[in-house]
């Protein structure tokens, strides 16, 4: 025989069971957002034409690898012109500095003047300087070939490529723009009394109308001091004349499933502040 009591016990605890989850759920304060990338532009330290780019948009990159390669035939021929001069150099150099050397010699024998003697000493020091510069104006088209080999200096995602091959570049010029995905972010806008409930590293859960099923992890980084006005883009009019907060949310996306651009809802548990 069925025990009725306890079955409707059962059915009344469960329904209790999910209410106070929906209410937990409905206690969040809940934002949304744009998912954010940080993005590195890749500028040439030099002038130059473009040789070759080792990219496209949308391919991945290491730190470290081949974005593109200037020209630097002429900066070539100047390198062999500045290591002539730097043996000329070191030749004069090791003449002067025999010159001193015998003179020094004669002049503490009593067979040269201190005239004689203080000139071989200057033509020595003028020698190692004139070494010092030859060898320095080397280094300076040594480092400037290197140059002309561009590297990324972070992994990620070519996002945009804004030159070609046969360009001529200045210095500065961005060559590429290399997301970093590895890390993303999500900046949402609460009001004034929500933002009482938010503190720094608090955890969050992300997710997106892509994959509404998962969870993504995340960690509040930035809590802006200032109001402001809604962002005209992410709400409606309405909402817009509202004074908020924004609130910075770093989300680790190592898989890399995490795409700037895509509209993300953060729910974050309303949280006390750390008493002072």
């Amino acid at each position: 025989m069925t025990n009725r009591p306890f079955n409707i016990f059962l059915l009344l605890f469960a329904c209790a069971m999910v209410s106070c989850h929906g209410k937990g759920r409905e206690r969040d304060i809940a934002a949304s957002g744009t998912i954010e990338a940080t993005d590195v532009n890749v500028a040439s330290k030099i002038g130059g034409q473009i040789l070759a780019l080792g990219i496209s948009e949308g391919s991945e990159v290491k730190e470290g690898d081949v974005i593109a390669l200037l020209d630097h035939s002429t900066l070539d021929l100047q390198l062999r012109q500045a290591k002539a001069g730097v043996q000329l150099a070191e030749a004069n150099l090791a003449i002067a500095e025999k010159d001193f050397k015998r003179a020094r010699e004669l002049f503490s024998k009593g067979s040269a003047t201190q005239k004689q003697r203080d000139d071989a000493e200057a033509r020595f020091a003028i020698g190692q300087a004139q070494l010092s510069q030859a060898r320095a104006a080397a280094d300076l088209l040594a480092k400037t070939i290197s140059d002309s080999t561009i590297v990324a200096p972070v992994s990620g995602i070519v996002t945009q490529k804004p030159v070609e091959v046969g360009e001529l570049v200045a210095p500065g010029t961005t060559v590429a723009t290399i997301s970093r995905l590895n890390s993303v972010y999500l900046v949402v806008y609460v009001s004034e009394k929500e933002l009482g409930n938010i503190v720094l590293g608090q955890e969050a859960e992300v997710r997106t109308d892509t994959d509404p099923d998962r969870v993504y992890p995340g960690k509040v980084v930035y809590i802006s001091p200032v109001a402001e006005f809604t962002p005209k883009n992410i709400q409606t009019k309405e909402d817009r004349v509202k004074l908020v907060f924004a609130v910075k949310i770093e989300i680790t996306n190592t898989d890399g499933s995490l795409k700037p651009g895509v509209p993300a809802d953060a729910f974050l548990r309303p949280q006390a502040p750390a008493s002072k």
